[in-house]
């Protein structure tokens, strides 16, 4: 595959090369949870079930990290701010991401909640570790169901649970309102097990066991009985899993005991690549910007992302995916999957929410793209290497060069669609893997109503006035001809042959050229025997309908300030009534918040419509290319 080299020594020089990577990764990493913990409280005190990932204290010291105070009759603080001031260290409870200091009878004690708490979101934060979780109390079951004497037994021996995850404590309140979700879907999964088949009395005797048989041979290694718990117990297992799962995507869906949907999406994870980071409260407010016109890409391969599909999952959400392509609207994908546009809403923000999908606008030739300010531009990057993977025979580093310049597909590609299919259909593929990979942004066209000059526009009332009024004297009565400013300016006064007297309108015509400099316009006065009719240049009678289409036109462009509403006249497209009019019909979309996409969407117009039109009236009209904020944080 080879493209046009002189674009790439073009754009090579333009590569800054810094490296984001490391930055992106250790702010993962803070995302991650430090241990997952399972206590319980029963007739037999609190116990600590399961913990995970185990860490192997040091046999000379369990507690923590302290530096050892000399002094044995020194008072011991909480914080030394001394100590802090000399830059001494402090406590610390994560060592290698993992939980130490603590004891495992200790993390009984402060993670069982009282009775009172149970059924509420629980947070403990202890130096750098914050404890989250959600305690459920089994003692409610047996009152809210009719169960057997045996079942009942069972449940006083377990009376709370807490499934608790160690964060960092610096870790964002968003962050932690997710962990803590996630902790009541696996409590109140948990507790519905227990009431449904003991799944948690069977799994608890095995984790004790384990325990009670390390306390009996005197073994002071405390990885051991974890080890024996993961290798026994189905829920010490699903922990795990579900540690490791938050560590490596951030996804975590599975079936609890094979039977309770546990599903969970650790937002700021997923969509971490976003610049700036991901809000939900701002992610939440963007998926509403989702539209017919867009398009999505799929993260995943269409197989893999079908086989991670729950068996029970929607036919509908199959369907969009298998006909889903970079080249699909969403307007096109309702039609062919036969769903309303908003179904297509529904799936499409779910697909996106879970980050199996990114919003783009369909691929076409005309797209403009630009590399993005967040792309990793090292050569031996990891996404280099993925990339290789792909495309053997291509460097990500030359692929990324050609977007240095905000580009149009056909100018970085010297390559003809119809000349060359196979080698257009691998620009696709290189182009689309960048998308995905969010190293490239799509730029849009937007545009804004504003004159060219202040000064230009600067008329007197008389120019700047909408009407003219015209008297004409009869016998019999007097008529009053309103005239509109818009309809006087659609005729060339210059093919006029009406004989008419002065009016007052030609004598402020004249002021205004005298104390204005040159107009570009002339106002002229017609004589009509009645108000239905009135002539235009060619002495024709004109139709009641193109009256009113005039009228209609001129009262949208009332609602602009007098001197832009001047500027659009002055344009020399304006004396053409069916620009003026497709022109008057866009003017609300030209207020910087629309591109070009989304009035060609709208308006049905095609692009060289569109561009055409606006090259027609560019006196009056700011363009300007940036990134649209649906496709960029979504």
């Amino acid at each position: 595959m080879s493209f046009n080299s002189k674009t790439i020594r073009t754009h090579q020089t333009r590569i800054i090369h810094f490296c984001p990577s490391d930055m992106v990764t250790a702010m993962l990493s803070d995302l991650d949870p430090v241990a997952v913990i399972l206590v319980s409280s029963g007739t037999k005190g609190n116990r600590l079930l399961f913990r995970y990932p185990y860490f192997q204290e040091p046999h000379s010291n369990h507690k923590s990290s302290k530096v050892a105070i000399k002094n044995p009759y020194a008072i011991k603080i909480a914080e030394n701010f001394q100590d802090l001031k000399k830059g001494k260290s402090i406590t610390t409870f994560i060592k290698d991401g993992s939980l130490t200091g603590f004891a495992d009878k200790t993390l009984a004690n402060f993670l069982v909640a009282k009775s009172e708490l149970c059924g509420k979101k629980f947070s403990v934060k202890i130096d750098d570790v914050r404890f989250v979780g959600f305690p459920m109390s089994l003692t409610q079951l047996s009152k809210e169901t009719n169960l057997q004497n045996s079942l009942n037994s069972r449940l006083q021996n377990i009376l709370a649970i807490n499934v608790v995850f160690a964060l960092r404590a610096n870790i964002a309140e968003s962050v932690t309102n997710c962990y803590q979700e996630l902790a009541q879907q696996i409590a109140v999964a948990i507790a519905h097990e227990e009431k449904r088949c003991l799944y948690l009395s069977k799994e608890a005797k095995i984790m004790m066991a384990a325990f009670e048989e390390a306390s009996v041979t005197g073994d002071e290694d405390t990885v051991s009985p974890l080890k024996q718990i993961i290798h026994n117990s189905n829920l010490a297992k699903e922990l795990m899993s579900v540690f490791d799962n938050l560590v490596k995507s951030g996804q975590v869906l599975f079936f609890l005991n094979q039977w309770v949907e546990i599903n969970f999406c650790l937002l700021h994870k997923i969509h971490a690549n976003v610049p700036g980071g991901v809000l939900l409260e701002t992610f939440y407010r963007f998926l509403t910007y989702v539209r017919p016109y867009h398009a999505i890409l799929l993260t995943k391969p269409e197989q893999e992302l079908l086989s991670s599909l729950p068996l029970d999952g929607c036919p509908s959400l199959s369907r969009l995916i298998k006909l889903t392509t970079p080249v699909k609207n969403l307007k096109i994908l309702a039609l062919e999957t036969d769903l309303s546009i908003t179904q297509i809403y529904q799936l499409v923000c779910h697909l996106v929410y879970w980050g199996f999908a990114i919003l783009i606008y369909p691929m076409c030739q005309a797209n403009q793209y630009v590399l993005s300010p967040s792309a990793d531009t090292a050569v031996d990057s990891k996404l280099s290497q993925e990339f290789h993977t792909s495309f053997p025979e291509l460097h990500l580093v030359v692929e990324m060069s050609r977007f240095s310049y905000p580009s149009r597909m056909h100018e970085c590609f010297d390559v003809e669609p119809i000349a060359n299919t196979a080698l257009m259909d691998k620009v696709n593929q290189v182009v689309v893997w960048m998308l995905r990979h969010r190293i490239l942004n799509q730029l849009h066209t937007y545009v804004n109503l504003l004159p060219s000059s202040k000064k230009e526009f600067s008329t007197n009332p008389n120019m700047c006035h909408s009407t003219i009024s015209s008297t004409h004297s009869s016998s019999s009565s007097v008529q009053v001809v309103e005239e509109s400013y818009l309809s006087i300016l659609m005729e060339d006064p210059t093919t006029s042959n009406l004989d008419r007297a002065t009016s007052m309108s030609d004598v402020a015509s004249v002021n205004s050229e005298e104390s204005g400099g040159q107009s570009t316009t002339q106002y002229t006065s017609q004589l009509s025997k009645s108000p239905s009719h009135e002539a235009n240049s060619d002495c024709s009678m004109l139709p009641e309908d193109s009256k009113l289409q005039w009228r209609m036109q001129d009262n949208l462009l009332n609602e602009l300030k007098p001197g832009v509403k001047a500027a659009i006249l002055r344009c020399p497209a304006a004396k053409n009534f069916e620009d003026l009019s497709l022109f008057a019909k866009l003017v609300p979309y030209f207020n910087g918040k629309h591109h070009l996409e989304e009035i060609m969407f709208y308006e049905n117009l095609t692009r060289s419509q569109l561009v055409t039109l606006l090259e027609k009236f560019k006196d009056v009209l700011i363009l300007s290319s940036h990134e649209a904020l649906a496709t960029t944080l979504i």
